[in-house]
């Protein structure tokens, strides 16, 4: 148990480490070239991307939506879970639950949703079948990963895969 926090810890700070890095090469680009150093960094600069922003997020909510219209056996659960929300509600919830970037962050997030829906507590879970925990983070798991196909699959999101 000791030995994985320290893995833990120190891959948290190789992380930042990084990170870090690459703020100061940043930082030393935009002092060498000045506003020159856009096109170091984005594809793309001179195109509409500014103003097809909106679309492309709305393409990612669209494709959500799609696909907790399919009969997969994920989104049949969730619809059935989340039925007193509108798909483009959940949608847009689970895209928000995709901003983190640790696999454990966000499928605590998307689990948050689905309980937080169905008014679950501690102590009323023995009049609510439908209530396991067990059931509902093995559903985030599965559900966290459809999205991240999806997200995959738009490739115009910037959003980091986690590990």
């Amino acid at each position: 148990m000791i030995q994985k926090r320290t893995n833990s810890s120190q891959e948290k700070l190789n992380s930042f480490i990084k990170h870090l890095e690459e703020a100061r090469k940043l930082q030393n680009d935009i002092i060498m070239y000045g506003l020159d150093t856009a096109n170091l960094y984005v594809e793309d600069l001179d195109g509409d991307w500014l103003e097809r922003w909106d679309e492309e997020e709305q393409n990612f909510v669209d494709s959500v939506t799609t696909f907790l219209e399919s009969n997969d056996a994920v989104a049949l659960r969730v619809r059935k879970q989340l039925k007193d929300k509108s798909l483009l509600e959940i949608a847009t919830e689970l895209e928000n639950s995709l901003s983190f970037t640790q696999t454990q962050d966000r499928i605590f997030a998307v689990k948050n949703i689905l309980v937080d829906t169905t008014g679950y507590s501690q102590v009323g879970c023995e009049l609510n079948d439908d209530c396991n925990t067990v059931d509902l983070l093995d559903l985030a798991e599965k559900l966290v990963r459809k999205l991240t196909d999806i997200l995959r699959e738009s490739s115009q999101y910037g959003i980091p895969d986690s590990e």
